[in-house]
């Protein structure tokens, strides 16, 4: 198995070993001067400039660009490092703002670190940024636990051992879901989403936040000038949870930038919200309403960028589309990719992560 990676590299975030301004086709990750193993690897993610890497063992490793910490490490790096602050717990799951990071242990602690300017990572107004991964510790009443983090522009949202929802940052356009109660200048730097239970998945954008429940319904709020919250009315900003699709057949949401998508359990995508560049996998103008994708069926690994995806089938075929001026989708050129298109063509895919603009695939 090898690491590739491509697309946008000025903090050296694909982790080449170099700094270029960009990799329109994928290039191999040597990882020989870590104990890290391509087939090992069980997620990656990544912000405007860094990434993370989490790998079987509980391992993470992150590269990039550190101006805030986000990597957890003392330095930039251009190959990925061990962050050895998390050694001692195993972690299970990794999330990347634009420029702070986050991580959840197998025994529910929730670790953060990078820029909390806007209280996203839900510490103390006092603390501007850590290079430090932190646990985050918070009231028995709102959690006892912690079960999935995801992270947006300046906000986080992580689904509690009790499947409700905590959300941190901020909730300028109505991305926390806190309704009229919320300002900037809360003295809470982390609050619980009212009236939302059984929660099992969930996607920050940029400034909105999808939540998927165990009975199939997605809700969603925040900016919608695109459609990315899925409501068919002209409605600029949702500022609570609004259902917007109902499918007992559906297994997790996802939200780039300003799109969104929702995977089945049978390998049926819906997207919805912007489709400037191609995003939405469709021929047409911004979506506001979720469709299922008609070009691509049996999709096992769903990924959103901020304006690309990746997207993994039963064959272990990998397809990308969406923007593509920094070479974002591997294809070897920076032409917008309007229709999934397949790389890797010669070869099984096991593993494909979009990150905020830069991408990463495990490859047999």
């Amino acid at each position: 198995m090898t690491l590739y990676s491509w697309g946008p590299n000025s903090y050296g975030q694909l982790g080449l070993g170099i700094k270029s301004e960009q990799e329109i086709e994928p290039k191999e990750v040597n990882l020989s001067s870590t104990d890290l193993k391509a087939q090992n690897i069980v997620q990656i993610a990544g912000g405007g400039g860094h990434t993370l890497i989490l790998d079987n063992n509980g391992h993470v490793y992150s590269c990039g660009l550190n101006s805030k910490g986000q990597l957890g490490c003392s330095d930039d790096s251009l190959k990925f490092e061990l962050i050895d602050i998390l050694k001692e717990f195993k972690i299970v799951q990794i999330a990347c703002g634009w420029d702070f990071s986050a991580a959840v242990s197998e025994c529910g602690k929730l670790f953060v670190w990078g820029n909390n300017a806007y209280t996203q990572l839900g510490l103390s107004k006092s603390i501007t940024c850590t290079g430090i991964p932190s646990r985050l510790q918070v009231s028995q009443k709102l959690a006892t636990g912690f079960q999935e983090i995801s992270c947006g522009l300046r906000h986080m949202a992580v689904i509690t051992k009790e499947n409700g929802l905590l959300v941190a940052g901020t909730g300028s356009k109505g991305q926390l879901g806190l309704g009229n109660n919320y300002n900037d200048n809360n003295y809470l730097s982390i609050s619980k989403v009212p009236d939302l239970d059984d929660v099992k998945s969930i996607a920050c954008g940029q400034h909105h936040t999808l939540a998927l429940k165990t009975d199939g319904t997605v809700l969603s709020w925040g900016e919608n000038k695109y459609g990315q919250v899925g409501l068919s009315v002209d409605i600029a900003t949702a500022l609570v949870p609004s259902s917007i699709l109902a499918d007992n057949m559906l297994q997790e949401v996802h939200a780039g930038w300003t799109h969104s998508a929702a995977l089945t359990n049978n390998g049926e995508v819906y997207m919805w919200g912007r489709n400037s560049y191609g995003q939405l996998g469709m021929e047409g103008d911004d979506c506001r309403k979720p469709q299922k994708m008609k070009h691509l069926k049996n999709v096992k690994l769903l990924s959103l960028g901020s304006e690309h995806n990746l997207a993994i089938n039963a064959e272990d075929q990998l397809f990308c589309w969406g923007w593509n001026e920094h070479g974002n989708c591997g294809t070897g050129n920076v032409k917008n990719v309007l229709k999934p298109k397949q790389i890797f063509v010669q070869h099984k895919v096991k593993y494909a992560a979009a990150c905020t603009g830069h991408s990463f695939a495990v490859v047999e």
